[in-house]
């Protein structure tokens, strides 16, 4: 497989953007103590509008599914970082297949 300056730079660029990518996400996915106590209030009044109090089973219930709520959406999340990812690799790896055979 023949490289030309031209595509290694670029492919160094690319996968430097990718790290940078990927990184700023897990970042962003992190939460502090202010946002999990943020959370963890916004579902406790969440439940308590669904009529449950706190201490009862049914808090706790309530309390579970929306931990498991934000858990699917961080997930669903990261799978969509996954899928851009493997999109991405498989349009550059076209990209340089086409410059190869136009050399």
């Amino acid at each position: 497989m023949k490289h030309t300056p031209f595509s290694r730079r670029h492919r160094s660029a690319q996968s430097l953007a990718l790290v940078i990518m990927i990184g700023s996400f897990l970042a962003g996915c992190a939460t502090t103590a202010e946002q999990r106590q943020a959370e963890l209030n916004e579902d406790m009044v969440t439940c308590a509008n669904f009529g449950s109090r706190y201490g009862s089973a049914q808090h706790t219930q309530c309390m579970l599914i929306q931990q498991q709520r934000r858990d699917g959406e961080a997930l669903a999340a990261l799978e969509r970082a996954r899928i851009a990812s493997e999109i991405s690799r498989n349009t550059q790896e076209m990209i340089d297949a086409r410059k190869e055979e136009a050399n």
